[in-house]
């Protein structure tokens, strides 16, 4: 059964939020968020998950990209986020789980634009396209984003 994500391009100046993992041994950058819960929509499920992920203060400005990695996988949507308050931490919660392994690590950073090619975030697809698209304000949005290849560390 095929499920829905949703992940949130928060951005403030030419800054945009970052999950800043590692686990078994591989470290990457990914943008928050996570599933959507039954009967929750896309935008309440972003929202609780940036809570959890960041607790940062946004709001929703539109939908960016629906990527999907292969014909049959899930969907994540991807929108685009206006910073409203706060500093990018993990909510109390989130801290206990990340401290449950010493394999793995998160947390929420904020990233110069300028640093986002050379660095390894996943998806690569959504990286790549947010980098061009943000230089014409997203006027060609939302897309669709379908690769074949290897899934994520996500």
């Amino acid at each position: 059964m095929n499920r829905t994500a949703c992940r949130a391009i928060i951005l403030r100046g030419e800054e945009v939020v970052l999950m800043h993992r590692r686990e078994k041994g591989t470290e990457y950058y990914c943008f928050p968020g996570g599933s959507v819960e039954p009967k929750e929509t896309t935008e309440a499920a972003l929202l609780r998950e940036i809570k959890e992920e960041t607790s940062l203060g946004v709001v929703v400005e539109k939908l960016l990209y629906r990527h999907r990695l292969r014909q049959n996988d899930d969907d994540q949507l991807f929108y685009l986020c206006r910073y409203v308050s706060g500093e990018p931490r993990l909510h109390p919660e989130s801290e206990e789980i990340k401290s449950l392994s010493d394999d793995y690590f998160e947390e929420p950073v904020w990233v110069e634009m300028k640093r986002l090619p050379q660095m390894l975030v996943y998806p690569l697809e959504i990286r790549d396209s947010f980098i061009r698209d943000k230089k014409s304000n997203f006027k060609d949005n939302p897309r669709k984003i379908v690769r074949v290849g290897l899934p994520p560390h996500q």
